[in-house]
């Protein structure tokens, strides 16, 4: 039987697409074709929407169900892009309107995501003054294009802040964020952010005193660069080079940047071989020669390993993991201990397989990296989990599932074929 959407049958728009014969067809065609995928690709979407609302569900009658990590893992997305997903049902239980029209094709999940990036910042309360609008929020959005009804959405965020009690100031201090992702395509290291005035007044006028420094030079190791390159090399300078700027420097307030490039010796010495081990925690990847730079500066802490890739002495033991036994971590383990999760081992916690409060010791038999999401599933999510401390192997068993689930560190596995 076929699904339906807006009476008619996908199942018969999708095999007259597939018969087509696409080097003889002419525009109309083509946009005639393109007009059926976009009524397939509208059911999708919204097909996607209800299985995610049922995932949610499902997460808030059981801890250990994590739906953006189902969907990242059913649909081979990244973890940020089921994020999204996730964030398009909040969207839409607020605004329940859009579901309609995106049902019906009259909008596109990109307005939903405008929906959701304004309003991202706002306290609930916040939401629900936006929410009120959903019949205004709906016809904008059937009649215009994502950017521009992403600049009128933002207009009506901004107007619930001016009629909240706090000053303008106050709401734009509330608002200040900033967020940093790597592009999976060009490798680049991406910043977005937003600034109270105030702020963002203090960091426009550091900018503009690097970047007329670098301008006044003419040219960056010989070559000219754009008013976009000067803005960035500025920004760098600012971060790293105590001498960027005649104000206190950002490295005198906090220290030098504390960071980790894990790589093994002969890596560090030759370059590049069969077992190569190089990671920085992160998704971040750095070039071997810019490391060997870095190492003529940086403050070393050789980290002693067996021949099978296990950390064999760091220190000695506390109530929370030293920076010794983080670093340790980040030495064995790239992401996330558990079994397909890639979220860098950078933005997890130490976890205790044998609790702390039921006596498990800190030390290293019995401490693994852990996401935010299965560190709960960890404690609060009912997931058993046990330690290989030799092979580094860590058992997962799912509470309510007969599926035992195993992993080895990916940088323990390189040794071991070593």
């Amino acid at each position: 039987m076929s699904v339906t959407l807006r009476s008619i049958t996908i199942c018969p728009i999708v095999e007259k697409i597939d018969s087509l014969p696409i080097n003889q067809l002419t525009t109309e065609s083509v946009r005639q074709a393109l007009e059926g995928l976009a009524q397939v690709a509208a059911w999708v979407d919204s097909q996607k929407l209800l299985l995610t609302r049922r995932l949610q569900e499902l997460a808030a009658a059981s801890p250990s169900v994590i739906p953006a990590q189902v969907i990242a893992s059913a649909c081979g997305v990244t973890r940020s892009e089921a994020q999204r997903g996730v964030a398009r049902v909040s969207t839409l239980d607020l605004v329940p309107q859009l579901e309609t029209a995106l049902t019906s094709g009259t909008v596109s999940v990109a307005h939903i995501d405008a929906v959701t990036q304004a309003m991202s910042h706002l306290t609930e309360p916040e939401k629900q003054q936006v929410a009120i609008q959903g019949n205004w929020i709906n016809m904008v959005a059937s009649h215009t294009t994502p950017d521009n009804f992403a600049r009128a959405v933002r207009r009506a965020v901004q107007q619930v802040h001016t009629d909240s009690g706090l000053t303008q100031l106050e709401q734009q201090r509330r608002r200040t964020f900033l967020r940093h992702w790597v592009d999976r395509d060009s490798g680049m290291v991406c910043l977005r952010g937003e600034f109270d005035p105030e702020s963002g007044l203090q960091i426009v006028g550091r900018l503009q005193n690097a970047v007329e420094r670098l301008f006044r030079e003419g040219t960056v190791n010989g070559e000219t660069r754009s008013p976009d390159q000067l803005r960035a090399l500025s920004l760098c300078a600012l971060v790293v080079d105590t001498n960027a700027d005649s104000a206190a420097p950002i490295t005198s307030a906090y220290g030098r940047a504390d960071v980790s490039v894990i790589i093994d010796l002969k890596t560090l010495q030759s370059g590049i071989h069969k077992h190569s081990l190089v990671h920085t925690g992160t998704d971040i990847d750095v070039p071997i020669e810019t490391i060997r730079r870095i190492a003529c500066e940086a403050k070393i802490i050789p980290i002693v390993l067996g021949n099978d890739g296990i950390v064999l002495d760091v220190g000695r033991s506390s109530r929370l993991a030293t920076r010794h036994q983080r670093r340790a971590l980040e030495s064995m383990h790239i992401t996330c201990a558990m079994p397909n999760c890639h979220v860098p081992v950078s933005q997890c916690q130490p976890h205790h397989i044998a609790f702390w409060n039921l006596g498990g010791a800190t030390d290293m038999a019995n401490l693994i990296p852990l996401c935010t999401e299965h560190h709960r599933c960890a404690h609060e999510g009912g997931w058993k989990l046990s330690l290989n401390a030799t092979t580094r192997e860590l058992t997962v068993r799912e509470p309510g599932s007969a599926r035992i689930r195993t992993a080895v560190p990916e940088s323990v596995r390189v040794h071991s074929s070593g």
